[in-house]
């Protein structure tokens, strides 16, 4: 399904990460006037047998629209990301999951992602969209970090750069 068929009778749009789905969250919500998002890779992390069928259900009964996120605002956020020196904590479906938000929130929907995620929660508070953490009390204030490789310098731009490509060295990140 494209974002770009979503209703727009429906002003509240909820995203559900990973835990969320796993958590059955869906379940919990009503079922008038919310859309609930998720991204395709976030489908793929469900793997055991229990969780996957319920969600498997779920897709079929049309609780979940499960979509790919626009190159466009992929972009956007790891732009973002970067900004907050966040890109290399984040994981590709942290990446969807909140690229999906942004292009929801562009569409006048009034966004909650559901995560308990921090490194995505200090994201989306910096992109000014809402979240709900599950099992966590959730971060409380925005950070911003500079990555860098101490050995040599290198400032990491893509998700889940936990080493150094030019010498080997671990990335590192202080707050700023």
């Amino acid at each position: 399904m494209s974002l770009g068929n979503a209703s727009s009778r429906s002003k509240l749009a909820i995203v559900l990460d990973t835990g969320a789905l796993i958590a059955k969250y869906y379940r919990l919500l009503p079922k008038n006037n919310v859309l609930v998002y998720t991204a395709q890779s976030a489908v793929e992390e469900v793997v055991d047998r229990e969780n996957r069928e319920a969600l498997l259900e779920a897709m079929q009964l049309g609780l979940i629209n499960v979509v790919e996120p626009s190159r466009e605002y992929l972009n956007k956020v790891r732009e973002k990301a970067r900004e907050i020196g966040g890109i290399h904590r984040l994981s590709m479906v942290d990446v969807d999951i909140a690229s999906i938000a942004l292009q929801l929130a562009s569409m006048s929907y009034h966004v909650v992602v559901i995560t308990d995620d921090y490194e995505l929660q200090n994201l989306l508070l910096y992109m000014n969209i809402s979240f709900k953490p599950l099992r966590t009390r959730g971060i409380s204030e925005f950070r911003r970090y500079r990555a860098y490789c101490p050995v040599c310098g290198y400032i990491p731009g893509s998700p889940m750069e936990d080493e150094c490509p030019l010498c080997g060295s671990r990335i590192k990140r202080k707050r700023v």
